[in-house]
């Protein structure tokens, strides 16, 4: 990039102003975009006290930011979505009905086997509709009567529905017998129990349609051969199974939404270099969906370095009404050829429109060692980058480690993903390295010894 001119060059930290208007850091590889533009703001984010998601997209940003977060105070904010010693979100959690079909279809990328697709999604609604129906009487039934739904609407308890013929079964018993509790003469004597009459119809309704999804799972089971399970219903549950089972990895099958842990003011870490890129471009794009719905005053900042490979002709994010939502955009990528090879020229040019805050680096051939030239709004400046020894790396991870409910033995911090629940973990004195496996939280040591 010619034009740079650093003697009269003067120094100023890139720091993009806390506008909602969004920022794109744009430069070649080695020009000091993480170093000197993404690890300052995400620095000033962090003292600002923002709910944050930083996707590490190559998985070494995350010891940045645990070092940054320690230095200020917040490392106990810092949760890691991605690695099996990390914290769980629920991809499912909150999901309409038609973004969670959306996701199922996307996740499959382009198929021929559109019917069986079509077929696995029919089934997959009604799934959903038992799902959030029994969610609703749940609410209205909360202390009142004994409802005993014990499913939950994340990817392990569905895959684990579909798992088996029994278990399918399973769950339309479970149904069954709560649409046995819920007929009519049943309601008519919850008035004794101060229900109102209007939550009294609200059942009736959520009742009704309760019994019609968990009916419709039923024939659709009933019509499926057993002895030939590659056919027909079969074939359809074989699909719903495949189609779920992407989203059966390590961290998307927890309790909460990823959205609700950034209004609390988490500083969350999405580690995409464990993912499959379709797996990443879904998590954000149900973000995106969901936080256009926010009663959550918090400003929250998105962090995405290598932008390009986050998104797709279909999910790009909402930055013309995240402004009004508290929610802004932090971006960078080596040029934008990338990202109109990946959404198209149009949707490019659309996208760039939205975003006020430009960033331009020179060519890393032309940079000193301690400070990296960029152009912004036609000014041309010195950013000093922020260098993290290996030592503030390492304390804190340990730092991060030591709040885990099991946290590892002195002197040892986690190093990589190695398998299923199982790590590299490295000695911080001897850097000898072993193998180390990941037990779930719910299985602690007295529950071990008490199910012996």
């Amino acid at each position: 990039m010619a034009g740079f001119i650093k003697e009269s060059t003067p120094e100023e930290t890139p720091i993009v102003k806390n506008d909602f208007r969004h920022a794109l850091c744009i430069g070649e590889t080695g020009c000091g975009k993480t170093t000197s533009f993404m690890l300052p703001n995400i620095s000033n984010r962090i003292q600002e006290n923002y709910g944050m998601l930083i996707v590490d997209i190559k998985g070494n940003l995350h010891s940045h930011v645990k070092a940054i977060a320690s230095k200020h105070g917040r490392i106990k904010d810092v949760k890691e979505i991605g690695v099996p010693w990390g914290d769980n979100i629920n991809i499912f959690e909150n999901i309409s009905r038609s973004l969670f079909l959306d996701t199922l279809s996307n996740v499959h990328g382009e198929t021929k086997d559109r019917f069986w697709i079509s077929s696995a999604l029919n089934i997959a609604g009604q799934i959903y509709d038992v799902f959030s129906i029994g969610k609703n009487l749940e609410e209205l039934l909360r202390n009142k009567q004994n409802i005993q739904f014990n499913y939950t609407f994340n990817p392990k308890s569905i895959n684990e529905i579909l798992s088996s013929y029994s278990s399918v079964k399973e769950f339309i018993d479970a149904c069954e017998k709560i649409s046995r509790m819920l007929e009519i003469k049943n309601i008519a004597n919850m008035y004794k129990y101060g229900i109102s009459k209007n939550d009294l119809y609200l059942i009736a309704q959520f009742a009704n349609d309760f019994s019609a999804a968990s009916k419709n799972i039923k024939m659709f089971y009933s019509d499926i051969d057993q002895d030939n399970p590659a056919a027909g219903s079969g074939g359809v549950l074989f699909t719903l199974r495949s189609l779920l089972q992407n989203f059966s990895q390590i961290s998307l099958d927890g309790d909460t939404e990823l959205k609700k842990l950034l209004e609390r003011g988490s500083i969350v870490i999405l580690r995409a270099d464990s993912f499959d890129e379709n797996i990443t471009l879904s998590v954000m794009n149900i973000l995106y969906k969901r936080l256009l719905i926010r009663d959550n005053s918090r400003p929250i900042t998105l962090f995405i370095d290598e932008f390009q490979r986050s998104v797709s002709e279909n999910n790009i994010p909402y930055i013309d009404l995240f402004r009004e939502m508290n929610v802004e955009l932090i971006a960078a990528m080596q040029n934008i050829r990338q990202l109109e090879n990946k959404i198209g020229d149009t949707k490019c040019n659309e996208f760039l429109g939205n975003i006020l805050h430009n960033y331009e680096y020179a060519n890393h051939m032309e940079n000193s060692l301690d400070t990296f030239e960029f152009i912004h709004k036609n000014k041309k400046s010195l950013a000093k980058p922020i260098f993290l020894t290996n030592k503030e790396k390492v304390l804190a991870q340990m730092r991060w480690q030591n709040l885990m409910d099991n946290p590892l033995p002195l002197g040892w911090i986690y190093s990589r993903p190695d398998g299923y629940k199982r790590a590299i973990i490295l000695n911080v004195a001897t850097n000898k390295r072993k193998y180390y496996y990941i037990l779930d939280k719910k299985y602690t040591a007295s529950n071990k010894l008490d199910n012996r």
